[in-house]
């Protein structure tokens, strides 16, 4: 792993956020936690990430809009946004945030893995309108009524 990819990690739940804690030092990343909005913005003035994994619903803003702020202090930070709420539910929001990945509660390491994989290489470029609406449909669609080539994103 690279020193360069630095990661802040926003969660509130405190099982989960060791969770993902043990997952960043196995994998070797260098990381900061926090479980607040508040936290977040103070931890971003200070130091510089290369990607942020933070939950939708903090106790103290929402996940979007903090986004936002911490996009305004580092324009080039790549972003996975985790959630218990189903995406399309809060899709609109997050692509005005310029997320990379979104991951719906209860999530596996392959999951996060590959959005950290995704995020890395795609610095810089965020997902597209049409992108975010593809996802939109493969999330609201049963998989019994998606076209065939979808069937790798499901």
């Amino acid at each position: 792993m690279e020193a360069e990819n630095r990661v802040l990690l926003v969660e509130d739940e405190a099982p989960l956020r060791r969770s993902l804690e043990k997952f960043l030092e196995r994998s070797g990343y260098s990381y900061d936690t926090c479980c607040s909005a508040r936290d977040a913005l103070c931890l971003a003035q200070r130091s510089n990430y290369d990607i942020i994994i933070l939950e939708y619903h903090l106790p103290d803003a929402n996940g979007g809009k903090l986004l936002q702020d911490l996009k305004r202090l580092n324009p080039d930070i790549a972003s996975i946004v985790i959630s218990e709420f189903d995406f399309p539910a809060v899709s609109r929001e997050l692509l005005k945030a310029e997320v990379w990945s979104f991951l719906k509660k209860p999530f596996d390491v392959v999951e996060l893995e590959s959005a950290m994989v995704s995020a890395r290489s795609k610095q810089g470029t965020p997902f597209t309108e049409s992108e975010w609406e593809q996802k939109l449909y493969l999330e609201s669609a049963p998989a019994s009524v998606l076209p065939r080539e979808f069937s790798e994103f499901s």
